[in-house]
Parts: C-alpha cells; structure tokens; sequence
C-alpha cells in the first residue's frame, strides 16, 4: 500500500459482502495493518507512514460515508467529493471493486 491508491469496496448484499469487508481490515498481511478496536465498527486503515491518508474506502473504514449500501452511481460520484472532505490528496486513482 505504498501507492497513492485507493481501494474503494463496493458492498453488495447477500454475496458474502459483509465478511469479505472485515477480511479486509482484521486478515490482510500489511506493513501497516489496519487498527480495529473492540467494540467500534470502524478500523482505521492508514499508509505507511501517514495518520490520515487510507488506502481503503468501505463501510468497515470510513463507514456509510456514502449512504447504507450506496451502489456503484453513488460511490462514484460520493468517493471523490468524501476523501477531500478527509483531506486526503485528490490526484489519484481510485478503483471501484
């Protein structure tokens, strides 16, 4: 996660969305793993190296930023508008999945 990337996870209901979601933030092997703490649904997901700039846009990071399960219309036009709100840089690319 060194990049300037940003993962945005499009959650879908009823296909296993919700567990493929909190892999995401407790499995992944990173250099930075996300930090969850017990009894809040929100993890924090930083790069290395920074506090605020996350590589990862999901309901388990940034929660329902974007509205309950907002589809792929609304994440794309949410997204970009929600991480200058968080302050982090505009210039780069953001793949919705």
């Amino acid at each position: 996660m060194r990049g300037r990337d940003v993962l945005v996870f499009l959650h879908i209901q009823k296909t296993g969305g919700t567990t493929f979601g909190r892999h995401l933030v407790r499995n992944m092997r990173l250099e930075q793993p996300c930090s969850c703490r017990a009894g809040q649904k929100k993890c924090s997901c930083p790069r290395p190296g920074a506090d605020k700039d996350t590589w990862l846009f999901s309901r388990f990071s940034t929660g329902w930023t974007c509205g309950l399960h907002a589809d792929w219309t609304e994440l794309t036009s949410c997204v970009p508008a929600a991480m200058e709100r968080r302050a982090c840089p505009a210039n780069r690319t953001r793949r919705h999945l």
